[in-house]
């Protein structure tokens, strides 16, 4: 049985863009081919790693984050390593509302932390030990 083949049809407006580099034009490549998939396009971190070549999961997420950016996709995360990306506006809009909150609610908790850690360091019986320089 012979393997059935897809094409994507891509808008050459994205081939000529000089502001994307070639693995975010990859990586929009691939995600956009899963946009019709029954569950809409949810691809992990791994999987687009694996494809692109990318080594590191922080040079990936700069990348997500620059074709963000540009307007052309938002991804929420659903699961631990997977991402929902979507490529309407308004479903874009309200995923960029989304991480924005959850990346603010991470600052808060953090800066909580170290107030706490700070407040704790300056109670009279703690001794601070300095480094040791060899």
């Amino acid at each position: 049985m012979d393997k059935i083949k897809y094409f994507e049809k891509i808008d050459k407006d994205l081939i000529n863009n000089k502001a994307l580099n070639s693995h975010e034009k990859l990586i929009y490549i691939i995600c956009k081919s899963f946009k019709n998939a029954p569950r809409g396009c949810r691809i992990s971190h791994k999987y687009l790693m694996i494809r692109t070549g990318i080594k590191t999961k922080a040079k990936l997420i700069s990348h997500l984050d620059r074709l963000s950016l540009f307007g052309l996709m938002a991804r929420k995360q659903i699961d631990n390593g997977t991402c929902h990306y979507v490529f309407d506006k308004p479903t874009m809009q309200e995923y960029i509302q989304h991480n924005l909150n959850k990346r603010r609610k991470i600052s808060l908790s953090k800066n909580r932390h170290k107030r706490n850690l700070d407040r704790a360091l300056s109670y009279p019986n703690i001794i601070n030990i300095p480094k040791v320089i060899k």
